[in-house]
């Protein structure tokens, strides 16, 4: 499949679209981790946030991905008001395998309102309709909130992948279950 340009989506509830590189932005994003940060256990590059520089460095990685079609990162926005609440992305994008990844945040000030739900069936959506045949959600056995995001967007449960990867945030191994979404069309 050839590389298609990621577009701006929208939901009932949100605006889905790129977040931009800027000094202000990075202070926000990185005072909503720092007041979580703790509930962000099982995301070690939140949790480990060292500085708002940091997230200026990947707000900038951000617009790079989007650019070159490698990353798309969506900002989560409430349509009512323009409040950043979170971010959803899709990566390890393969276009010629026509398979990604998606994973996402919210701040917890907005969690448990099927906000996540809500961004992660519309973006998978328009994957699956640009032609991707494979979505991937990889989420930690113990976050039972991203597990149950996964199910009740559809995604089907394959497995786990067995201390797969180290999470230094909360020094020890981790088990991720594996949940895949199919477009046979």
């Amino acid at each position: 499949m050839k590389p298609q340009e990621f577009k701006e989506l929208q939901t009932q509830r949100l605006d889905l679209k790129p977040m931009v590189a800027t000094f202000a932005f990075a202070n926000e994003l990185f005072n909503i981790i720092v007041k979580h940060r703790d509930k962000y256990k099982y995301i070690p590059k939140l949790a480990g946030a060292p500085n708002a520089e940091s997230e200026f460095d990947f707000l900038r990685g951000v617009e790079k991905g989007w650019k070159n079609k490698t990353k798309a990162t969506y900002g989560m926005y409430l349509r009512d008001g323009g409040t950043f609440i979170g971010a959803c992305s899709m990566f390890n994008i393969d276009w010629d395998a026509e398979s990604c990844e998606i994973g996402a945040w919210v701040d917890m000030d907005y969690a448990g309102k099927g906000f996540m739900t809500e961004a992660v069936n519309a973006i998978t959506t328009a994957f699956i309709d640009m032609g991707f045949k494979r979505v991937v959600i990889k989420a930690n056995t113990e976050n039972l909130a991203s597990c149950k995001v996964a199910e009740k967007c559809g995604f089907e449960r394959e497995g786990v992948l067995r201390s797969c990867e180290f999470n230094p945030y909360l020094n020890k191994r981790e088990d991720f279950a594996i949940f895949s979404k199919i477009n046979d069309k």
